[in-house]
């Protein structure tokens, strides 16, 4: 499976609200909180993704 760029932005913003949902769980964090949490931690997530799936290890190229 080749890793491009439209599959590391997914599996990064995925990864991202994940980590993000799961920090304002652990912090007892409120709704704008938790909203801001995840959006922050998906964006990050959604920019490594792409980065990683540009300049990363190449899968079958």
């Amino acid at each position: 499976m080749k890793l491009d760029k439209d599959i590391g932005i997914s599996l990064g913003f995925l990864a991202g609200t994940t980590f993000g949902s799961g920090v304002a769980f652990l912090f007892r964090l409120q709704s704008y909180g938790v909203m801001g949490s995840v959006a922050i931690f998906g964006m990050i997530g959604a920019f490594a993704g792409l980065f990683i799936a540009k300049y990363g290890l190449r899968m079958n190229r």
